[in-house]
């Protein structure tokens, strides 16, 4: 609204500015400081974040409300900002594993039956949240339970109708959809760095982005190092796979390393995001090797791909 009318800046503009942003320093200030004060009495995260009510006069300003974050999200935010995720009860220290948990919660409720008989009459109660919850263990202990998977994905569609943040809105709908058809748009074996961010990146942030992609367990008792040299750029790394761990240090060259590798930024990219194959760029000589080139095989043998989707709502398979 400020935006459109700009043209009645003289009039009204810098003042209507100067509250909004009061406004809203003083909502984050109130956010900040009400869970902080709640933290200190004890109160846990789950129970802050039902407990926050908008600040005092604020209420009613449309600037202030929650269409895209919410309060008790930013003050779950907070809280994880100066305690963590554990809310100190010893209970959520080692949870089962959800699918376990899910399994030994539905023996003791009497069963995936009972639970769900019982959970349709809470929905028609307009219970939706308790609703959702309790079907997802039931979907955690049986992917397969269809009349579970519907009347959860029932319970967050109306979870969704009713969520005022845009952000909360799409999460719910989004699940109900998993929920009833599975996930969408899932491909496998696709690097997930987009090119022009590749491009922006670092040669030391790209090594970092790779060693992310390192399968650790599978990496062993692996050990070596390899010098790399990007003519184009002029940049020098050495990276270093060990413990299952890949890093990196920049600018220096390792004198005992198991190879050297000579390429540019581009091809190498190229092949980080899986355009063409290591085995072209070296019959192409465009990544050239000294020393050990299994070496350089081997590491490319331990990143491995992630899909463009994956459950969210249901075990991954």
């Amino acid at each position: 609204q400020i935006m459109i009318d700009q043209h009645q800046w003289p009039v009204w503009g810098n003042e209507r500015i100067r509250t909004r942003l009061a406004n809203h320093r003083d909502l984050y200030k109130y956010v900040h400081d009400q869970t902080v004060r709640m933290m200190n009495q004890g109160v846990g995260p789950n129970e802050i974040a039902e407990a926050l009510t908008p600040p005092p006069g604020l209420d009613g300003d449309w600037s202030t409300r929650g269409y895209y974050g919410t309060l008790s999200q930013n003050a779950r935010a907070v809280y994880q900002r100066y305690v963590g995720w554990y809310d100190g009860n010893p209970a959520t220290l080692n949870p089962l594993p959800r699918v376990e948990g899910a399994r030994k919660y539905l023996e003791y409720m009497g069963g995936a039956a009972a639970v769900v008989a019982r959970a349709r009459d809470d929905f028609k109660a307009g219970d939706y949240r308790w609703v959702a919850e309790v079907m997802s263990r039931v979907v955690f202990a049986d992917p397969s339970n269809e009349e579970a998977r519907n009347l959860e994905a029932d319970a967050l569609e109306q979870l969704g109708y009713l969520a005022e943040s845009a952000a909360w809105r799409n999460a719910y709908l989004t699940a109900a959809q998993e929920l009833r058809s599975g996930v969408v748009g899932q491909v496998l074996g696709v690097p997930t760095a987009d090119p022009s961010l590749l491009r922006t990146m670092t040669i030391a942030q790209v090594f970092d982005y790779l060693g992310t992609r390192v399968d650790g367990p599978r990496a062993g008792t692996t050990s070596m190092t390899i010098n790399w040299t990007f003519s184009d750029t002029q940049e020098s790394l050495a990276s270093t796979v060990r413990h299952g761990a890949l890093t990196s240090v920049v600018g220096k060259a390792d004198p005992s390393a198991t190879a050297t590798v000579t390429t540019t930024r581009a091809v190498f990219e190229q092949v980080v995001r899986g355009q063409r194959t290591l085995a072209d760029a070296i019959e192409q000589r465009d990544l050239t090797t000294t020393g050990n080139a299994q070496a350089v095989v081997d590491l490319w043998a331990l990143l491995v791909d992630f899909p463009t989707g994956f459950p969210l709502v249901e075990p991954l398979k």
